[in-house]
């Protein structure tokens, strides 16, 4: 059975920068991050609910639990929030990002692909929860060098960041868009992290990348935000660009738009 909400717990409290200002204990410190017991002191519950919690014998805790528990983790306001949909998942309930949306669904692709066109000659592309592409104009196609040859139910940009050598070339915060992509990825899935098509997608980039299954395997949550990065074309010239993202949550998309950085 599923223990979403515990593997979370578990994880975020074996992060090591959660360390920084304990004190110094006698010896070696064999845990990671914190331990069981100093995640229930900061958050006002005992150990052994604590430990109930992370093994899957406590599913329902309060919101002011959870929120306790955000605080003693130091979870931002994306995880915190995370962390309340963990409780609340089922897999019957609607998604973040409803499953309909499809590379398939050929009324949202003509309505997407509009949208895309609308803005040119600024790249754009509308994205899945799965990160797949279901619309892009040509040029944002281009920014993943590669994409456009291959066929339209494999148009990933979360497999393209991770997989393909050329990402590293053009985006010279890489590092950051591509963990950013596998956070944004975990939370856009959190009504069922079971789905066969995530867990297919997260076995084949898990197999072919440590970085991927060490951030996937952190519970990194992030949702995708605005911000600046640097684009380095084929010349080798690099450009300052802003990215905009536009969630559709009726479509279950997202909708990415590069600007000039001003």
């Amino acid at each position: 059975m599923s223990n979403a909400l515990g593997d979370f717990l578990r994880a975020r409290r074996t992060d090591a920068r959660l360390q920084a200002g304990l004190p110094r204990a006698a010896g070696r410190r064999r845990t990671s991050g914190l331990r069981r017991e100093e995640v229930a002191t900061a958050a006002g519950i005992s150990a052994d609910y604590y430990t109930r919690l992370e093994q899957g014998r406590e599913t329902h805790p309060s919101d002011a639990v959870l929120d306790a528990l955000a605080r003693a983790l130091k979870l931002d306001p994306d995880a915190a929030d995370h962390l309340h949909r963990l409780r609340d998942a089922h897999p019957e309930a609607l998604r973040t990002e409803p499953a309909a949306a499809s590379v398939d669904d050929a009324a949202l692709v003509a309505r997407m692909t509009m949208l895309v066109d609308a803005v040119r000659p600024n790249p754009a592309y509308v994205l899945d929860r799965l990160s797949t592409v279901v619309a892009a104009n040509p040029e944002g196609l281009a920014l993943h060098e590669g994409l456009a040859n291959l066929p339209p139910a494999e148009r990933n940009t979360c497999r393209s960041l991770l997989l393909d050598p050329r990402a590293r070339e053009t985006f010279a915060e890489w590092e950051e868009l591509a963990r950013g992509a596998v956070a944004h990825l975990r939370a856009a899935n959190v009504d069922d992290l079971q789905d066969p098509q995530l867990t297919a997608l997260v076995a084949e980039l898990s197999a072919a990348s440590p970085l991927f299954r060490d951030w996937w395997g952190g519970h990194l949550v992030q949702r995708r935000r605005g911000d600046i990065t640097h684009v380095r074309a084929a010349d080798g010239t690099v450009t300052a660009r802003r990215y905009e993202v536009l969630h559709l949550p009726e479509d279950g998309v997202r909708m990415t738009l590069w600007l000039p950085a001003v």
